[in-house]
């Protein structure tokens, strides 16, 4: 019988212990992906050529099975605050978290701003959280993510680095959640593509992921994962799948600054970059345990259109190393809405760019964060 290379299902499951595979189930396949997932293996092949009176080669002797399996899918919410997308599985194993995100109405803040990550405490409650982005004065609401107790009406909420003060005039309430970086406690997942009645298994996954965005289109996230070959098998495609239907915001009337200014952006990645590497296991069948992630080197690229030099300074920013607050926020709905936030992107070429006769300033930056506590180089709200 013919196979057709549209019918594919993608599944994935967090690992209980790293390296042992789940059971996957048509509960684990909800994930729309885009055309064309693809499942590949790589195993060490060792090559036997001993001499003797021939020249002919001897077979090659497969050693260490890694696979690997590279998929795109659009950047949308469940449709609820307090609902997780189906994606955040797949970020997780990419050297991210996720965390309930809260805000609470706060009102004129004194001494500040809060500083994204900082500790924040309120003076009635004794609860704690940490600051979700830069927050100044005239703010509305403050993003934070809880760590003890639970912040009150009346609370003088207190940053423990800015000094910043303010005064809660609400309970918190759920905003959505916040994907952050991490570097150490990262899931692994065991995957599986089922390709019109083939499944090809990976077990022991971590990857890395691309995130894409375009002017009037749906953001994408392409996400490359590494593992562990776990069986090529006769297997039926899943039935009574639940997909999640929402449908994706695309690109427009987003708000969108660099270092304070807007700035007309057509496109613009971010790519976490990470370094994956195999936990060799000399005691397992297939060599390997899982893969490791173990550097990332974050890096993005945009293309806004030329400004003058007083409107903002490519060139001396590039130059003298300037590390500027990167935000992009778009989306209608609640449940359906993003907010890229780098707190420290430093730019490390800019060159010139045409888009149908505009001049552009075509430019890469790196995404830092602090020296301590680290891991605050990205965050992306789901709103």
């Amino acid at each position: 019988m013919s196979m057709l290379i549209r019918k594919r299902q993608l599944a994935a499951k967090i690992e209980a212990v790293e390296g042992s595979a789940e059971t996957l189930l048509a509960a684990d396949a909800g994930i729309l992906v885009n055309f064309s997932p693809k499942a590949s293996y790589d195993p060490q092949m060792y090559q036997r050529d001993p001499v003797r009176a021939s020249l002919t080669k001897m077979g090659k002797l497969a050693g260490k099975r890694s696979a690997g399996i590279d998929f795109s899918i659009e950047l949308k919410g469940s449709g609820s605050v307090t609902v997780e997308p189906e994606w955040t599985r797949l970020v997780r194993a990419c050297g991210f978290q996720s965390n309930a995100l809260k805000k609470i109405t706060i009102g004129a803040i004194t001494g500040g701003p809060y500083r994204h990550g900082e500790v924040i405490t309120g003076d009635t409650s004794g609860a704690t959280g940490r600051v979700v982005i830069k927050t100044a004065n005239g703010a509305a609401a403050l993003y934070y993510v809880a760590l003890t107790g639970v912040f009150e009406t009346g609370d003088h909420i207190t940053g423990a680095v800015s000094g910043a003060v303010s005064t809660a005039s609400s309970d918190p309430a759920s905003a959505g959640f916040e994907i952050k970086p991490i570097s150490s406690a990262v899931v692994s997942l065991t995957m599986g593509l089922y390709e019109d009645g083939v499944a090809k298994l990976i077990k022991g996954c971590r990857g890395t992921v691309k995130f894409n965005f375009k002017i009037g289109e749906p953001a994408t996230l392409d996400f490359s994962f590494k593992g562990v070959e776990h069986g090529v098998t006769d297997t039926p495609m899943f039935t009574g799948v639940s997909f999640d239907d929402t449908v994706p915001p695309v690109l427009l009337n987003a708000v969108m600054s660099c270092d304070g200014v807007s700035l007309n952006v057509g496109e613009m990645e971010i790519d976490v970059s990470n370094t994956l590497a195999s936990k060799d296991k000399i005691d397992d069948s297939k060599g390997i345990l899982s893969y490791m992630i173990t550097g990332r080197d974050m890096q993005g690229s945009f293309n806004p259109e030329m400004v003058p030099v007083a409107s903002h300074d490519f060139f001396s920013k590039w130059f003298g190393n300037t590390a500027m607050v990167l935000d992009l926020a778009y989306g209608e709905s609640d449940g359906n809405k993003f907010r890229f936030y780098a707190p420290g992107i430093v730019y490390n070429k800019v060159d010139d760019g045409d888009r149908d006769g505009i001049q552009l300033a075509q430019t890469s930056f790196d995404l830092t964060g602090s020296m301590e506590p680290g891991d605050d180089e990205l965050a992306l709200l789901l709103l």
